[in-house]
């Protein structure tokens, strides 16, 4: 970090200028330079947010995509960065001020502090055991750890900055504050799209962010849009996030690293209690080398949990991974559908079928079902999967949703699943044969590919 000189930001509408004091700035591979003020070198500085140092953004990639090593700690910094852009874009029209600027970048340099070890991967155990996602713990973390402190001394409210983070909206203008760390086309994904395209060395995830933020106006209720003109960013920003999660998040290997993962820390926290914690500091005692190093030390002779976690992390040192047996990415207009297949008791009943048509173990079959809407999901609109757009016809802002132009947007307006299920390489014919067998209802018509 170098010291820099203070950097002033012009509101266009109001033609009034907020200044943010950035004394310092980080060179980022993906964004350039990174202006940096006081309270967010504090924060930056503090243990919580060090440790995401330790925490991978992409828990299986590397297996994969051997440079795919980068980690929330600089995913957090670019969405700051980028919710600075979007704030400098629109809280000038809404007659905000540095105040609230400083508060949105916050809200991004924080937004995944509650990530545990191997990101998703933990939340999946911690969901299941104590019904708590990223989100809750990240909440529960700046409220009540010395991030809190941090806030509190230089003048700002850490419960605002847990409503800005959790996507709350309090007064009206909130649907554009929270809306841009946690939105539709939010600075989460504009970053992260990017980021993991270029550790990964793929190309699915390049979007034109800066295109996407100056077409962005909200309208006259404080909802969010995008000029017309601005149709073809919108439609790769779709692509890109589609193909990201199919060849990249949802990568038959990376979830099967993941898969294995989750068996891991399902079993060692039988042993050592790993989702059992009561105080921050004992969460962020948690990260990806920790939990190795712990699980490492486990005695596997102590129970079957033991053995479990001990054999699981000796497969995943040799890479010895499990085997995608069958496959099906389906589009699903239906939310329940993907519910229901996401619920661990009807994959485990799928599991319990197959496993007994191929004649192996149980535990030796695994139904992973990740899915997501194809579109990124707003609740607070009356179709939540539609995105919105504007043009300016005769000086009047007639507003339109991006589907009524783009068949693109159209055709994504669905829930993506990938159905697989996995074994060892030594049962993979005849698991197959038995997932074929028992997802042969499956419709055609709802098949993209195997």
């Amino acid at each position: 970090m170098s010291v820099r000189f203070a950097c002033s930001i012009l509101e266009f509408e109001s033609h009034k200028v907020i200044d943010l004091d950035f004394n310092m700035e980080i060179n980022d591979p993906i964004h350039g330079f990174i202006g940096i003020t006081d309270i967010e070198a504090k924060i930056i500085d503090s243990e919580p947010y060090q440790r995401l140092r330790r925490i991978k953004q992409l828990s299986g990639g590397h297996f994969v995509y051997p440079t795919a090593e980068h980690t929330r700690f600089a995913h957090c910094i670019g969405v700051m960065h980028v919710a600075g852009l979007l704030g400098q874009k629109l809280l000038g029209k809404l007659r905000l001020g540095s105040e609230v600027l400083q508060d949105v970048r916050i809200a991004g340099l924080l937004h995944d502090i509650g990530h545990g070890p191997f990101s998703h991967v933990f939340e999946e155990a911690l969901i299941e055991k104590r019904g708590m996602n990223h989100e809750d713990v990240t909440e529960w973390i700046i409220l009540q750890s010395e991030l809190g402190d941090i806030l509190t001394d230089q003048g700002v409210s850490k419960k605002r900055i847990a409503d800005l983070v959790r996507g709350r909206r309090k007064y009206k203008k909130d649907s554009v504050t929270s809306g841009i760390v946690a939105g539709q086309v939010d600075a989460d994904k504009m970053d992260y799209l990017i980021r993991d395209s270029f550790y990964c060395g793929v190309n699915y995830g390049l979007i034109d962010i800066h295109r996407l933020i100056d077409s962005l106006e909200f309208s006259k209720d404080y909802q969010m849009q995008f000029d017309i003109a601005a149709r073809g960013a919108l439609e790769a920003f779709l692509v890109a996030r589609y193909e990201m999660f199919l060849n990249v998040y949802y990568h038959k290997t990376v979830r099967s690293v993941e898969v294995m993962l989750v068996k891991l820390i399902t079993a060692a926290d039988d042993v050592l209690g790993l989702t059992d914690f009561s105080t921050p500091a004992e969460f962020l005692a948690l990260d990806d080398m920790s939990l190795v190093s712990m699980v490492r030390r486990i005695n596997p002779a102590e129970s079957e949990e033991a053995k479990e976690a001990a054999r699981m992390m000796n497969l995943l040192d040799s890479r010895v991974l499990y085997k995608s047996a069958f496959e099906k990415v389906l589009h699903t207009e239906d939310r329940f559908v993907s519910k229901v297949l996401t619920k661990l008791k009807v994959r485990e009943s799928i599991q319990e079928e197959i496993a007994s048509l191929a004649g192996v173990p149980q535990e030796e079959v695994i139904v992973d079902v990740p899915t997501l809407p194809s579109v990124p999901y707003n609740p607070h609109r009356l179709d939540p999967m539609e995105i919105g757009i504007f043009e300016v016809i005769d000086g009047r802002v007639v507003p339109h949703n991006l589907s009524d132009y783009s068949n693109i947007a159209e055709m994504m307006k669905v829930y993506l699943d990938v159905i697989r299920v996995y074994t060892f390489d030594k049962n993979r014919a005849k698991v197959g044969r038995a997932a074929r067998e028992v997802f042969q209802e499956v419709p055609d018509t709802a098949l993209i590919h195997m």
